[in-house]
């Protein structure tokens, strides 16, 4: 039988053929986990069983988001930490939240728009730069 992380048997290797009374008692432990993800009495004891899948693979999905949260977290601590203790100041908490969500194409548009004037900005300086520091050199005498 599989468990899923909190140690609660997924009833899918069920032997739905067993005696009545061995499924019986499997329901009887298997109940309040369900009822603690959401599932109510009636619906656990009256309703199809194949809902039964559907709460207990919304709580591992619970479980993964929840488990994603405290990682996020866990990475904010460390910039803290990192930021307060490093003494040279390299280290910067965050401007802004971790993106954990997609960029939408709007979005995505928006950052390559300013990606290329940044760069057309940085050509520029190099050309002014150049400009200036080889001023009449570049001239050929035809």
């Amino acid at each position: 039988m599989e468990t899923d992380v909190n140690g609660a048997t997924s009833f899918s290797d069920v032997d739905l053929d067993a005696p009545q009374s061995q499924f019986g008692t499997y329901l009887d432990q298997i109940c309040p986990y369900f009822m603690a993800w959401g599932m109510t009495w009636n619906e656990f004891w009256f309703e199809s069983l194949d809902r039964l899948h559907d709460y207990w693979q919304a709580n591992q999905f619970s479980i993964e988001r929840r488990n994603q949260e405290l990682w996020l977290q866990g990475i904010y601590i460390h910039a803290a930490f990192a930021s307060c203790l490093d003494s040279k100041g390299k280290a910067k908490y965050p401007d802004k939240p971790y993106r954990i969500t997609e960029m939408t194409d709007a979005e995505r548009e928006a950052e390559s728009k300013m990606k290329i004037e940044r760069l057309r900005e940085i050509l520029n300086s190099h050309k002014q730069s150049w400009d200036l520091t080889h001023k009449g050199a570049d001239s050929v005498d035809g």
